[in-house]
């Protein structure tokens, strides 16, 4: 959707509540969160000089200019830069179902647009989100595979799977309804090898039956000394 981006904030679980509040202070009714786990691995966080912790993901849909202005006061205001305290994604929203759907989403937001709306296209950007759906307690093998890639780490969430009779027919395999998700901030250049990698060790016929997609990134703050390194 043309203009609209969806904001994705990883953080420690005990600043949940000054994020959210910070976001609902600049006008951000609908917030959404999740807890997960970090899987850094321990090099990275000797460099970082922390300690492995609880994660809380929040998301939220605005406007992608004021998006970008949120995300420069995370770090003036909210120090997400400093080590340890987490990382904040813009991501393109492709479409919203519906108006009813729009205003849920985007509650107390002044903005109006068409029901359904393209985004509109963008030649590339400059990072890509992988996410990885997994059987519950498989994340270290596909973890294991994507740092076989130079992946530095990810975020875990515990979910739930649907479907799982279509999938048995379809994959010849059984495959649990319990979940977990992986989240994997990469640059550009890098994606392509980091799911190759997770493909080839860690994919949908293995004991992880791993599925697999990636979404673009517009921008990226936190983590600073982790992109950096990446993009070297």
């Amino acid at each position: 959707m043309q203009g609209i981006s969806l904001l994705l904030t990883i953080t420690k679980r005990e600043f949940e509540q000054e994020f959210t509040s910070f976001l609902q202070h600049r006008g951000i009714s609908a917030v959404f969160s999740a807890l997960c786990r970090g899987t850094a691995g321990q090099n990275i966080l000797n460099l970082l000089g922390i300690e492995k912790t609880e994660k809380v993901l929040l998301f939220a849909m605005m406007e992608s200019k004021k998006a970008a202005r949120l995300m420069r006061e995370m770090v003036s205001d909210m120090g997400i830069n400093m080590p340890g305290n987490g990382i904040a994604l813009r991501m393109p929203v492709g479409s919203i179902g519906g108006a009813s759907c729009m205003k849920y989403l985007m509650e107390k937001q002044d903005i109006i647009i068409g029901e359904v709306t393209d985004m509109e296209e963008k030649q590339s950007f400059p990072y890509e989100l992988i996410v990885a759906i997994a059987e519950r307690g498989s994340m270290d093998m596909v973890m294991e595979a994507a740092r076989s890639a130079n992946a530095g780490g990810g975020t875990i969430l515990h979910a739930k799977g649907t479907g799982t009779d279509f999938t048995s027919k379809f994959f010849g395999v059984s495959i649990a309804a319990e979940k977990e998700m992986l989240l994997i901030v990469a640059n550009r250049k890098d994606k392509a090898g980091i799911m190759r990698a997770i493909m080839e060790k860690a994919g949908i016929r293995s004991q992880a039956h791993t599925a697999l997609f990636s979404l673009p990134v517009e921008d990226v703050v936190g983590l600073t000394s982790v992109m950096n390194a990446a993009a070297e």
